[in-house]
């Protein structure tokens, strides 16, 4: 006791009492609590390369671990992207086929832990693997709003990055409508009607056909990008149509809304372009040929005239776009 009492220090110093014991005891605990889930988290990270569904099977163990497991879960789908294996496929009618988490969890817990790791996906900016698991997961509604918002986005696409995720969206729609909207499917549609979603149906084939019609614009072939855009009828084509095709616009989804403008645009360089062709083929032909040339001059300056004012009661320069608007307005005072 002497080296104690030299160092300031009493045996009492170095007994523990029950309530330190206690408190050891508890901290003693929490910590394997914490580390036995984290331990068979790492070892199911480091098979999931090799089996994903061996790697799901560790997680399940700590099925007392809710909120843990299925971050982890989720973790597992997105970075081992194996969503057959874990997940099954969708079947011809629209059913889910078994996956590996069918083994673990019920049909309806499966679709929730899907949708959520979608969100999760868009979160941390995978909107591709959201897609393909919000299919999965026949979440229809959430989908079509993620490809109309993506497809919407790179519609007027100006750099190389932007040409190659506009390319990729459109790709993905495009085999997403041979698949799944193919003659005699009708479960996408039955999905979005009992949601109350067919509005997002009729937005995402709008999309569709603006992006063909945008690429029709980049191409130049000014004739089949007038006639794409005046067939889906959301111009006006005579003075009458002025008050419906406004409210038309405003009953469209946000997202058409918001890039509205570059359609507007493209329509007016089309016009401009058909213009200038017509007008310039109108060189050392006979009088009658001049006055059917002209007629059909008159009838593009009348949609061009149109087009102005139905960009100016669209309010465009409230979209922040003011700059079109006036290349519009220019673009139409060429014609004259």
């Amino acid at each position: 006791g002497v080296v104690m009492d030299v160092a300031g220090l009493s045996i009492s110093d170095f007994t523990l009492d029950n309530e330190q014991r206690s408190n050891n005891s508890v901290s003693s605990k929490l910590s394997q609590q914490t580390l036995l889930p984290m331990l068979v988290a790492s070892y199911s990270a480091s098979l999931q390369g090799l089996d994903a569904g061996a790697a799901l099977k560790y997680l399940v163990l700590l099925s007392g671990k809710g909120k843990f497991v299925k971050e982890q879960v989720q973790r597992l789908i997105l970075e081992t992207r194996q969503f057959e294996i874990l997940a099954g496929k969708i079947e011809p009618d629209g059913s889910r086929s078994n996956g590996a988490l069918d083994t673990y969890f019920t049909k309806k817990e499966v679709s929730s832990l899907l949708m959520d790791t979608a969100h999760h996906a868009i979160g941390v900016g995978k909107p591709a693997d959201a897609a393909e698991l919000l299919v999965l997961s026949g979440q229809f509604g959430a989908l079509f709003s993620l490809m109309n918002r993506e497809l919407a986005s790179y519609l007027n696409a100006s750099t190389q990055e932007d040409f190659v995720k506009r390319q990729f969206w459109f790709n993905a729609a495009s085999q997403f409508h041979a698949i799944h909207l193919a003659q005699g499917r009708t479960y996408v549609q039955n999905t979005l009607d009992k949601e109350g979603n067919m509005s997002l149906g009729n937005t995402f084939q709008l999309l569709m056909n603006l992006v063909v019609f945008f690429d029709r614009c980049r191409e130049q072939q000014w004739e089949g990008a007038w006639v794409l855009v005046d067939e889906l009828q959301l111009i006006p084509k005579v003075e009458s149509e002025m008050t419906i095709k406004v409210e038309a616009f405003r009953a469209l989804d946000n997202c058409v809304r918001q890039v509205f403008h570059h359609v507007v645009l493209a329509a007016m360089e089309a016009l401009c372009h058909l213009f200038r062709t017509l007008k310039q083929s109108g060189a050392g032909v006979s009088i009658d040929q001049r006055n059917t040339i002209d007629q059909s001059l008159n009838e593009l300056r009348t949609r061009a005239r149109l087009l102005v004012t139905f960009s100016r009661l669209l309010n465009l320069p409230s979209l922040g776009d003011s700059d079109t608007y006036v290349r519009i307005s220019q673009l139409e005072k060429n014609m004259m």
